[in-house]
């Protein structure tokens, strides 16, 4: 069995899952952080997976790279390994230095910088929505003014949709840019590219396309669902797999798919590729260097018997992963997420009691924020829990999560301003 180097973790979805899997295929890890009490949740006093999980844990400063490998020096490791954006050109960099196998491709940067993967798809011929490059209040407007509205506001190198914006007009546009302009380092404390990325809005359905890429060869596994909050920010409230689509639009979108992974030399990992499906045809939203998050990994698996996070573990240390599909007896699955409507201290949460009886929740996790604050919720890291259903029969699995989550009601503490 292997022994990796973990560094970092998303706190939430795929940093609770990996931990545990690691440890029942048998490897062992050593979790390298800067910030130990990141992962510390104050709704919890349970100990996180990644810490409790781990062989050991290292405190560094992981945001600087050469640091880090020369700190690394006297250790010895089989493979290294995040589930953190924010860290995964990080971990390129680890293994090239010390010739170790991991699971991102050389050239990740190409779609860990928006506008580098909106540059290698017109390179490639590949259709992409209008968009324009700013760096300055002055070029915001000019590409705005040549875009039109509505359109996006994008950071070029933040996850989780944080600081994504819809804008209607040159107000939203300057209330947006100076936002993202107070915003000079992201959540990880790491130095921004302060790049704008605008882009004209594209209407239509998004889908995410789930993939692995083992030395050049690309295999799909299938297509999820996607439900977002309302405007201004795109936060991700629900998915299901697979998508309700018939099989011309799931065939057009696949080759679509394929056809700009390899236009971005996407040629070896895991890629969660964000798809609009527009009037015009597919378009790509981002294409993401890992797994899936947001438990969609697990609903993958719950339909198709295939654990992404085990190919993602295979990567890794080296290993080609096998993708074979079984039959699970499920045909769909889904998950929502509990999120806030507002800031606020929550006096209490009513209705889980009926996720217990319900036969279509197959798990669910609503945290115990009674008596506490939150804060306004702008991108993923603001859910409160989610709901994880599941139909033997057919696509429904959506609706039965949708129904759930309506029986869970919010109350506001009106006497305590946050």
């Amino acid at each position: 069995m292997s022994h990796l180097l973990m560094i970092e973790s998303w706190v939430g979805a795929s940093g609770n899952l990996l931990p545990p899997l690691l440890k029942s295929l048998g490897h062992s890890y050593t979790f390298v952080t800067r910030k130990p009490q990141h992962y510390q949740s104050p709704l919890s006093t349970e100990q996180h997976p990644v810490i409790r999980h781990a062989d050991s844990v290292l405190v560094t400063e992981t945001n600087d790279i050469p640091g880090l490998i020369e700190f690394l020096r006297p250790y010895r490791f089989d493979g290294v390994i995040t589930v953190c954006d924010y860290y995964i050109d990080v971990v390129r960099e680890v293994a090239r230095a010390y010739n170790l196998p991991c699971p991102f491709p050389d050239r990740v940067k190409n779609v860990r910088q928006k506008h580098l993967m909106r540059q290698a798809l017109d390179r490639a011929g590949l259709a992409n929505p209008s968009y324009r490059l700013a760096h300055s209040w002055a070029e915001a407007e000019e590409a705005a003014a040549a875009i039109g509205y509505p359109l996006v506001l994008k950071p070029v190198d933040l996850a989780s949709s944080a600081f994504v914006s819809l804008i209607q007009n040159g107000r939203e546009l300057r209330d947006a840019y100076e936002a993202l302009e107070a915003f000079p380092l992201n959540f990880r404390d790491q130095a921004r590219d302060c790049t704008y990325l605008l882009e004209e809005y594209m209407r239509g359905e998004e889908v995410s396309v789930e993939s692995v890429s083992c030395n050049g060869e690309i295999t799909i596994l299938g297509i999820t669902d996607k439900s977002v909050t309302g405007t201004p920010y795109f936060i991700e409230n629900g998915h299901m797999f697979p998508a309700k689509l018939n099989d011309e639009i799931y065939a057009e979108v696949t080759q679509f798919v394929q056809n700009a992974l390899q236009a971005v030399g996407f040629d070896h990992g895991i890629a969660h590729t964000e798809v609009k499906l527009t009037a015009a045809g597919p378009r790509i939203v981002e294409i993401n260097p890992r797994t899936a998050g947001n438990y969609i990994v697990e609903l993958i698996e719950r339909v198709t018997g295939i654990d992404l996070l085990h190919a993602f573990v295979d990567l890794s240390i080296g290993r080609k992963p096998v993708l074979a599909a079984t039959v699970s007896g499920i045909a769909s699955a889904a998950v929502m997420f509990l999120i806030p409507p507002r800031s606020g201290v929550i006096s209490r949460i009513e209705g889980i009691e009926s996720l217990q009886s319900d036969e279509h929740v197959v798990r669910y996790k609503i945290e115990n924020c009674g008596g506490k604050p939150v804060e306004t919720p702008i991108d993923n890291a603001c859910y409160l829990g989610h709901i994880i259903t599941q139909d033997a029969e057919g696509l429904n699995a959506r609706d039965y999560a949708e129904q759930a989550l309506a029986r869970i009601t919010l109350s506001y503490d009106h006497r305590v301003e946050v």
